[in-house]
């Protein structure tokens, strides 16, 4: 598991490579390597350092890094077996919370999906790689503790109402799908 400083604000990056791992990539280079794509293929250095990555840019180094994984699987003569998602982009977008899970429970419905990568607003903005459990979530954070902790769905909101502790963008959803065996 990668893990961020405590100064910089890369836990976008950090959730890229914490993601690929959970999907069971372990090669040698993936941590240096795909931490070095996932910065390399956004502008704007070095204010992304302390003001973070937003959506459009994790989704471009996302595309960076499957292309760069694609082409070394190909090198190597193996398929490569993942997909990334952003399943609810623009009119995608759940409106209300309980929209929100019930596609996020429909979507995790599906065998092939390995982990993702939530936009948390609350308690702080922070990109956080998790896997899904019947009624939690358990996250993988890059902070330098790596904590891996779990979180009650029904304690998570999305949406922009402050009733919880913890709330998510509703837009801000990225799922990984392994089709290896299908």
């Amino acid at each position: 598991m990668a893990y961020q400083g405590k100064l910089d604000g890369l836990c976008g990056q950090y959730a890229i490579v914490n993601a690929y791992n959970q999907c069971g990539l372990n090669e040698e280079w993936l941590g240096q390597d795909l931490f070095n794509i996932a910065c390399s293929a956004i502008d704007g250095w070095p204010d992304i350092m302390w003001e973070g990555t937003s959506f459009s840019q994790l989704r471009k180094m996302l595309r960076t890094c499957q292309r760069a994984l694609r082409n070394a699987y190909k090198e190597a003569g193996e398929e490569f077996h993942l997909e990334v998602e952003t399943p609810f982009v623009g009119k995608k977008r759940p409106r209300s919370n309980r929209e929100y899970w019930m596609r996020f429970e429909e979507l995790h419905s599906c065998s092939d999906v390995v982990c993702g990568i939530l936009g948390m607003e609350q308690p702080h903005e922070h990109w956080i790689t998790f896997e899904n459990r019947r009624k939690s979530l358990s996250f993988f954070d890059s902070d330098a503790t790596g904590a891996r902790w779990r979180i009650e769905k029904r304690e998570i909101h999305a949406g922009r109402r402050y009733r919880r502790r913890y709330l998510v963008n509703r837009r801000e959803l990225v799922v990984f799908r392994s089709n290896v065996g299908g």
